[in-house]
């Protein structure tokens, strides 16, 4: 017996390869929605709650800084003597119940906080502005 011919069904053939598609272009998107949005602008952030009492630069000059004895955040021996891990908890939680210093908990993750230390304050410089306006 001669083994029989099959006319290729091309509609069948679009049908999967529509759908195989769908299928790669939902794996290759998931990704990239899964990833962590876009954080916040630490710059800004400085700005609009840390310059009142450390100042645009970080050296705690301004009227407030000094009445509340702010921390000059560009002064190399409190920056050696000082982890990253103690400014953290700083920023979140504050300096005596939060009347020295307010805690950031529900504004900032402790990422944020993390990224504040090393991308702002272990950066800033007397003399250069910090924040954003």
């Amino acid at each position: 017996m001669k083994p029989q011919r099959t006319r290729l069904d091309f509609s069948r053939i679009a049908g999967c390869a529509g759908t195989l598609s769908v299928l790669l272009l939902a794996v290759w998107i998931a990704p990239v929605q899964a990833q962590e949005p876009a954080g916040k602008d630490l710059r800004l952030f400085y700005s609009q709650h840390c310059t009142e009492c450390h100042g645009a630069d970080g050296t705690a000059h301004s009227a407030t800084g000094k009445k509340l004895n702010g921390q000059d955040l560009t002064d190399p021996k409190w920056r050696t003597g000082t982890s990253d891990e103690k400014m953290v908890k700083v920023i979140q939680k504050g300096i005596f119940f939060g009347l020295a210093m307010p805690g950031f908990k529900k504004e900032l993750t402790l990422s944020e906080s993390q990224r504040l230390v090393t991308e702002i304050v272990r950066k800033s410089e007397k003399g250069k502005v910090i924040g954003k306006n």
